[in-house]
């Protein structure tokens, strides 16, 4: 009965994964401006997770996942004490629990007792309501706030907000229910990925029916958030999918044929009616387009800066803009922002020590799916960790806020399960 609870509750998590209602305890600020970085609070699906994980203590038996697990305790260990030894300890404890929320989601979803199907169909479900909203600020311009969905209200006309700039004017990206057009773009980019793997068990109509409506629906959305990391990481992850079909003679079953090709339809069909918009996220004599390849390349040159201040414990976890507004004072708060570079915040964040434990723990994951990426769930688990990867170059938001970590340990849980499905892997003794 315990478990039933727990399973139903864990599902419902993953569902309201793209909801953000949260407790917000207090706002701290940079430059004597509230900053998004300094957030301190907890989102209602952590406290969910963790009674989740209360209900569903479990010690995996699989070798490579205990494997797995330990190099994860070891990255949390070396974040803790990179914080022991930060300057900018109060955001940095806060930003804390939300890895560690993370890294409990991603326990219970590698634990063999969690059916994948039922967690994928919840993850696409979920996206429905942030898809509905993400359309409606499309078409209107502007999206109303909202404590329930722990959303703020925007306006396509107010500055700072995010949107594309034409002759014509401005256009509001989608948002969803997220903080960032980028994330609702990498949580769809995922969703295909997901909705991809589970068209292999389609068997009876009202399946082929779901698919098809997800297809359309991803396919639609994903460029209207006009994420340029998500575009660009999905389209990489596909192609190597593609390839490995290719090679290995895996051609899609008969049944996944119509789905691919209405996702593809819609997908062209949004670019067609939205190609001024798209062409101009890839123009950079445009004022929006110029200025955002200026404060990305600024950031690279004063990374450097950052990570020789500490180079081997790191200024500490979510210190990086605290860090830059320090050496650097009297900028506005929209100018000190996390480098774009999931890889070198967490270099800059945690130090030599911290990253090469985080690269330790990546290292893992990626071995199992590399030694499994003849077998078909294999071959996703490639394309999946492909997508991250690219995303996680391009932008920040995997590590720096709670639902890019969450994204981050859906991902990865998801990658692991897939490489271990069909690898053979050895177990311990009962």
């Amino acid at each position: 009965m315990i478990q039933k609870f727990a399973n139903g509750l864990y599902l419902l998590a993953i569902f309201l994964l793209p909801w953000q209602t949260q407790v917000i305890l207090s706002v701290g600020t940079v430059s004597g401006e509230p900053s998004a970085y300094a957030v301190l609070g907890i989102t209602v699906v952590e406290v969910m997770l963790l009674c989740v994980y209360l209900l569903r203590m479990h010690r995996p038996k699989e070798m490579e996942t205990r494997r797995i697990g330990r190099a994860l305790y070891l990255f949390l260990a070396a974040t803790f004490f990179s914080l022991s030894a930060s300057r900018f300890s109060s955001v940095g404890w806060f930003h804390m629990v939300h890895v560690v929320s993370a890294a409990i989601f991603f326990f219970l979803l590698i634990d063999e007792r969690t059916k994948l199907k039922p967690v994928l169909v919840a993850f696409l479900l979920g996206l429905l309501v942030p898809i509905s909203l993400g359309w409606f600020q499309v078409l209107t311009g502007a999206s109303p706030d909202s404590t329930l969905l722990g959303i703020a209200a925007k306006d396509a006309q107010t500055l700072g907000v995010s949107v594309v700039e034409t002759v014509s004017g401005r256009m509001l990206r989608a948002y969803g229910t997220f903080p960032h057009p980028n994330i609702f773009g990498g949580y769809l980019a995922v969703g295909v990925v997901a909705l991809a793997w589970l068209t292999r068990f389609v068997k009876k109509k009202w399946e082929l029916a779901f698919m098809l409506i997800g297809s359309a629906l991803l396919g639609l959305t994903l460029i209207v958030t006009f994420s340029r990391s998500a575009w660009l990481g999905i389209t990489i992850g596909l192609i190597v999918l593609i390839a490995l079909m290719v090679r290995d003679r895996k051609m899609p079953s008969r049944q996944a044929l119509p789905i691919i090709g209405l996702g593809v339809i819609c997908l062209l069909a949004t670019i067609a009616i939205f190609h001024t918009e798209v062409f101009a996220r890839f123009n950079p004599t445009l004022r929006l387009e110029a200025v955002s390849i200026e404060e990305r390349t600024s950031q690279y040159q004063t990374f450097g800066d950052v990570f020789l201040s500490s180079p081997i414990l790191g200024v500490g976890p979510n210190a990086y803009t605290f860090t830059l507004a320090d050496q650097d004072p009297g900028q506005p708060v929209w100018s000190y922002q996390p480098i774009h570079n999931v890889f070198l915040l967490i270099l800059g964040e945690l130090g030599l020590v911290g990253f090469s434990l985080f690269l330790f723990w990546i290292g893992r994951i990626g071995h199992i799916s590399l030694m499994s990426m003849q077998t078909p769930d294999g071959m996703f688990a490639v394309t999946l960790g492909v997508s991250l990867f690219v995303i996680a170059v391009f932008d920040h938001y995997l590590w720096t806020l709670w639902p890019g970590l969450a994204l981050s340990a859906f991902a990865l849980a998801l990658i692991v399960r897939w490489s271990k499905s069909e690898a053979r892997l050895p177990y311990y003794g009962s």
